[in-house]
């Protein structure tokens, strides 16, 4: 009787031995059906390492084979995208034909990095475009905390400008807060608001920052710029690479400006964030334009027969050929 239970009390240790091991998962097989899962879900194609006897060689033979289908691919897109820019840059300039003189220009897609550049180089009279980088400057000096967004100014006899704006003919008594003035500048391109924002900034502050943005020296003198360096402000703007809390409500200002002959004269004002500029033969205007596929548009001009239209058509040229 004696044997007999300790027969019986191996049998159950021996069970429960059994038990433990088979509830017990192998971490090795584990991490192979994990690995097997992974390879099954990422290589369709082929069923690498699963149902197919596929060598090392020949799987390295398909990747390779995808791979250049892919470039192929981007080769051809590339290619169909470039002659949509070439055949948009030959209708352009039929449409300017002997005025192309006249004028500058830089289109520029944002996601495929193409331009079309007319007379990019050429110095016109930046006009009140010349507000978006003192605007921007004003903002990186609030976010480097080197002025107060809060601070407002006292109007002197100096800051006065006749021309744009609505200041012009008001109380100018009380003190104007930065923010406002800046609003007013962009808005209503209001030249008292630029001028009183620019002695805040300091007058020459405004060349070295723009220097800074355009990657070459400018003349200290006068309002001269390309639509080449006027692109380059736009695109640091959009991009905001030091994200800078005030461009997205800058960009938003220059939405609701009052003036709507040129650039979004023909197309939804709602996405295209712009600032026009006129002095004397001069008549500019820069925008960017916020649809699905952005884009930056300058367009400069100097003595040229409604000026106003012919941006407004060039414009719509653009917007209608965007993807």
């Amino acid at each position: 009787m004696k044997g007999k239970e300790i027969f019986i009390s191996i049998a159950i240790i021996m069970s429960l031995f059994a038990t433990t091991l088979i509830s017990k998962p192998s971490v090795g097989a584990s991490r192979s059906i994990a690995a097997v899962n992974y390879i099954s879900t990422n290589n369709k194609s082929n069923n690498y390492g699963i149902s197919k006897d596929t060598s090392k060689t020949d799987h390295e033979e398909l990747v390779y084979k995808q791979s250049l289908k892919y470039k192929q691919s981007k080769t051809q897109e590339n290619f169909e995208k470039q002659a949509k820019l070439d055949e948009l840059e030959k209708k352009i300039k039929k449409f300017l034909g002997s005025n192309i003189n006249k004028v500058g220009l830089v289109y520029y897609d944002i996601n495929s990095k193409k331009y079309i550049k007319l007379n990019e180089d050429k110095q016109f009279v930046a006009a009140s475009t010349i507000k978006v980088p003192i605007n921007m400057l004003m903002y990186d000096m609030v976010q480097d905390k080197k002025i107060d967004i809060n601070e407002k100014l006292k109007f002197q006899e100096s800051d006065y400008e006749e021309g744009a704006g609505i200041l012009q003919g008001t109380d100018l008594s009380k003190p104007i807060a930065l923010k406002t003035l800046s609003d007013y500048s962009i808005k209503y391109s209001d030249n008292i608001a630029i001028n009183m924002i620019l002695r805040k900034v300091g007058n020459e502050n405004k060349y070295d920052y723009i220097e800074d943005i355009i990657g070459n020296p400018t003349i200290h003198s006068g309002n001269n710029t390309t639509p080449m360096d006027s692109f380059k402000i736009l695109e640091k703007l959009y991009l905001n690479i030091d994200d800078n809390k005030y461009y997205a409500d800058m960009i938003e200002t220059m939405k609701k400006t009052e003036y709507h002959d040129r650039i979004d004269k023909y197309i939804p004002k709602e996405i295209v964030a712009h600032k026009i500029g006129d002095f004397a033969e001069c008549v500019n205007d820069i925008a960017i334009v916020s649809k699905d596929n952005p884009y930056i548009l300058v367009v400069f001009t100097n003595n040229l027969t409604e000026a106003n239209e012919t941006i407004a058509q060039v414009s719509k040229m653009i917007y209608d050929a965007q993807e």
